[in-house]
């Protein structure tokens, strides 16, 4: 019956399966390939992995070298990875084939590591002790159980241990099997299989400090953020499905996410920051994120959000909004929780020139979705499937529930009322990917831009202050791609405003004017 693999190492780089015993570094012969042995840092020379009867001693496969003829320990010999040692005993089974010999020996030495040798780190050799098998060899198959003790200098230090294979006379081989070196496996077949750099790891969830995000936190590791870096904005236009006078400033919002992930590369929380910067609606209007693909069923918990007691939204305990499909957060029902409007015919919140603009102000939103490293029963959200594409932010239209504003071609929640898709100048209908696209020339309701940039004054169309605009929206993004960039000729800045939490200036009437 074949034997169980157990072979130490959890790299994730061989394609093999692999089981870890915790101290010991072992090899079993059980992957059947001197190759797939290779690729995990072990070496071989004049020896192979075998299923040869005459020198097999356990499972389907075992060691087996050439004719054992000579003594150098440099002829035939079997060599571990890169090894941090522990006290105990090296084991192994070893047999002969049966034939005619002189007299054979395996003889065991450690090898330091040598910096200077950049083939392959090895240093000198030292010889700690030796088996002999019994004379005479002729016609011996017994298979031998040999524990020798770790050399009380090596524990702790970070070796390879070398079985040279030796003798004279005759044709005898020498099979081999089922190593168990106790110490923890410390090769890097990435790095040519040099020993792996010894890196300070405070919290010692296997991430070094120098790369850890959290060196003092064992469930977060890394800091995965949505724009790479700074911040991206949102603008909406609020008279869908109708195109209305497209300043795309009725609701204008900057965004981070921070999709924090632990050294399984499993999300740990969501961390979203966003500051809304200006509101030229009439209607009071809400703003939404759907995750896409994400199940409500593993999320913990949410904080963060902000409603009001009338809100119009019913929120689960866990601070989702129920009965959706995808994980649904209303981060806030109402924008003059952030934005006061200043009243006096102004033409909206920070939209109006003619008005003192509002400072924005920064809103930290997070979702959990594992705690102390355990997730919900639903199971554990790997990185990938939080991407851009499962990021779809929506406008909720004048406290009216079903009438939501996504970006282009993002499907509405489950609360969205399907009557009102195809009417006026929506093409939602039109076919797949079709959502929230104007009948003629495809025109969004929404934008996402990956970095912030300075939105439009009240009832000027975007395209009157980003000239590029248009012909990007037409082309289907082929022209254009950086039509939101301060290049020559890309921008009118005396039509546009830029109120934002990161700066102290605003881009107003084409000169810059000072936050309050």
């Amino acid at each position: 019956m074949k034997k169980r693999l157990i072979f130490s190492y959890l790299m994730g780089v061989i394609s093999f399966s692999l089981i870890a015993q915790e101290n010991t570094v072992t090899n079993d012969a059980e992957l059947g390939s001197r190759n797939q042995y290779v690729a995990a840092c072990w070496s071989m020379g004049a020896v192979t992995v075998s299923n040869h009867n005459q020198t097999m001693i356990s499972g389907d496969y075992s060691l087996r070298s050439n004719q054992v003829t000579n003594q150098s320990t440099t002829a035939t010999w079997v060599k571990t990875p890169w090894i941090t040692m522990e006290a105990g005993n090296i084991s192994f089974k070893t047999r002969l084939d049966g034939n005619a010999g002189g007299n054979r020996s395996i003889v065991l030495q450690y090898i330091e590591f040598d910096a200077e040798n950049e083939s392959t780190g090895e240093g000198d050799v030292t010889r700690f002790d030796i088996f002999d098998f019994p004379n005479p060899v002729n016609k011996q198959t017994k298979v031998h159980e040999v524990a020798i003790a770790v050399p009380e200098e090596l524990v702790g230090s970070t070796v390879k241990i070398m079985f040279s294979l030796v003798g004279s006379g005759g044709t005898a081989r020498i099979g081999m099997d089922d190593f168990v070196i106790p110490g923890s496996y410390s090769a890097d077949p990435s790095d040519n299989c040099f020993p792996k750099s010894e890196k300070a790891d405070a919290d010692n969830d296997g991430v070094a400090d120098s790369e850890d995000a959290y060196p003092e936190d064992r469930y977060r590791a890394f800091d995965n953020f949505l724009p790479a870096t700074g911040y991206g904005t949102l603008m909406f236009e609020d008279l869908w499905p109708a195109t209305g006078d497209y300043d795309f400033n009725d609701l204008v919002v900057d965004y981070r996410l921070n999709r924090v992930t632990d050294a399984a590369g499993e999300v740990v929380e969501i961390i979203i920051e966003l500051s809304p910067r200006a509101a030229g609606a009439g209607f009071t209007n809400g703003f939404g994120i759907e995750f896409a693909g994400l199940s409500p069923r593993k999320v913990i918990r949410v904080s963060g959000t902000k409603a009001s007691p009338e809100s119009i939204h019913k929120i689960d305990e866990k601070g989702l909004e129920l009965d959706n499909e995808f994980a649904t957060i209303i981060p806030f029902d109402k924008v003059s929780h952030f934005l006061t409007h200043p009243g006096g015919g102004a033409l909206g919140i920070n939209t109006d020139p003619e008005f003192r603009l509002q400072r924005p102000e920064l809103q930290t939103i997070v979702i959990r979705l594992k705690e102390e490293g355990r997730p919900t029963d639903a199971g554990a959200t790997k990185l990938s499937e939080l991407g851009m594409d499962n990021f779809n932010p929506f406008l909720i239209v004048d406290q009216k529930r079903g009438v939501e504003v996504h970006l282009p071609g993002m499907k509405p929640t489950r609360h969205a009322d399907e009557s009102i898709f195809g009417t006026k100048e929506d093409g939602s209908t039109s076919g797949p990917n079709s959502y929230y696209r104007s009948k003629e020339n495809g025109l969004p309701w929404a934008m996402n831009v990956p970095v912030s940039i300075p939105y439009m004054v009240n009832k000027v169309p975007i395209t009157k202050g980003y000239t590029r605009f248009f012909e990007w929206v037409v082309s289907g993004g082929e022209s254009y791609p950086d039509w939101y960039l301060n290049n020559g000729g890309y921008r009118n800045e005396r039509v546009m405003l830029n109120a934002n939490f990161q700066e102290d200036t605003i881009v107003r009437g084409g000169g810059p004017n000072r936050i309050p």
